[in-house]
């Protein structure tokens, strides 16, 4: 029930509207954490887990990708990638998804130690580690090309699963980082029989 709980949060998270009128605050609010994303983005919502997870409060601001309404100009100065998500802690820009999961267990954003504990961090960089290994992968996968080598790899992370959660009994950078892409995975190939401890995490 715990980790359906979990599961259950992430994906109201990254799906629902309600959500910008209760975690959300406004943009006029100032020394709070600036987060500036795209909610369908992937990578942007694996940032956007960990900032929830935290607890802590911030400022939202959701920009388009593409069309005539797409990036403002000011996103284009914060951030001359162009990319999302960018996260703004006075004045410490962190401009890339795996950077912001790097920086907010460093205390970047108030709460985000907890997702770093000290006795799963080896782990934890394993799964990190592995689901970069996995994305090309993935993708080569859902575009129709072949897919023996994504499902060998996702039974090699399968097997790494050490419930509840991906390192044990507490939430962690690793689950963050995972879910937006295992989640897109098992949507496209189902999993359940497959990679068993994925589908029920």
């Amino acid at each position: 029930m715990k980790t359906f709980a979990f599961i259950t949060n992430l994906s109201f998270i990254i799906l629902s509207n309600s959500l910008f009128h209760t975690s959300v605050i406004s943009m006029s609010n100032v020394g709070k954490p600036r987060f500036v994303t795209n909610r369908m983005c992937p990578y942007a919502q694996k940032a956007w887990i960990a900032l929830e997870l935290t607890g802590a409060k911030y400022d939202f601001k959701e920009i388009s990708l593409y069309g005539p309404n797409g990036k403002p100009n000011w996103f284009w100065e914060m951030n001359p990638q162009g990319t999302v998500p960018v996260l703004d802690c006075d004045g410490v820009v962190c401009a890339d998804s795996d950077l912001i999961l790097d920086r907010i267990p460093q205390g970047l954003v108030s709460g985000g130690e907890k997702l770093l504990p000290c006795s799963m961090k080896e782990n934890i960089t394993s799964w990190r580690r592995g689901i970069n290994e996995m994305l090309p992968i993935g993708k080569n996968a859902v575009l129709g090309g072949d897919k023996t080598k994504l499902f060998q790899k996702l039974m090699q992370m399968d097997a790494m699963v050490n419930a509840p959660y991906l390192c044990g009994n507490e939430v962690t950078i690793a689950d963050c980082h995972a879910f937006p892409f295992v989640w897109r995975l098992n949507t496209e190939f189902d999993l359940d029989k497959t990679c068993p401890n994925l589908q029920k995490w």
